[in-house]
């Protein structure tokens, strides 16, 4: 279970989310919606996650924060698709920052949906390309359950 930590006080109703996924053109996994409905974005307690490299090793980022849908312009799950929709491959949602603008990003079509990704801003160039996502996790859920405590 995940611990948000600083709250965005709204909560989206079934119909918000649907428009929303009309919007994005996709459907959101179910685990996902769950936390839209019950947490809707913030600061998570436990940050930590590991990724994929290219090389086959592993490193580790921190999430800044989970967006929200919300009608505000900070942190907000729906201009924050708009912004990035053209950077990254399509069907990708950016559902999470890391303190330095690289986006955690969930599949929603094609083969494996659902899937959690990396996205390292400083990777792209040109037009966006799968290969430039590295793994974190197969689900949503997972990858809430995969985050851990920061040890300073």
């Amino acid at each position: 279970m995940i611990i948000i930590t600083h709250l965005t006080p709204e909560r989206p109703a079934d119909a918000e989310i649907a428009a929303f996924e009309n919007t994005v053109e996709g459907t959101l996994p179910v685990d996902y919606k769950l936390f839209l409905k019950s947490d809707n974005g913030g600061r998570p307690r436990e940050r930590l996650f590991r990724l994929a490299t290219r090389n086959g090793g592993s490193e580790e980022g921190l999430i800044d924060y989970f967006f929200a849908l919300h009608a505000g312009r900070i942190g907000s799950l729906k201009r924050t698709w708009e912004s990035y929709n053209d950077q990254l491959p399509a069907g990708h949602l950016p559902i999470a920052t890391d303190s330095f603008g690289n986006l955690i990003v969930l599949k929603l079509g094609g083969p494996n949906p659902g899937q959690v990704y990396f996205w390292d801003h400083e990777e792209e160039e040109g037009s966006p390309v799968a290969a430039n996502l590295s793994p974190i996790a197969g689900s949503f859920a997972e990858f809430v359950v995969s985050l851990a405590v920061e040890v300073p």
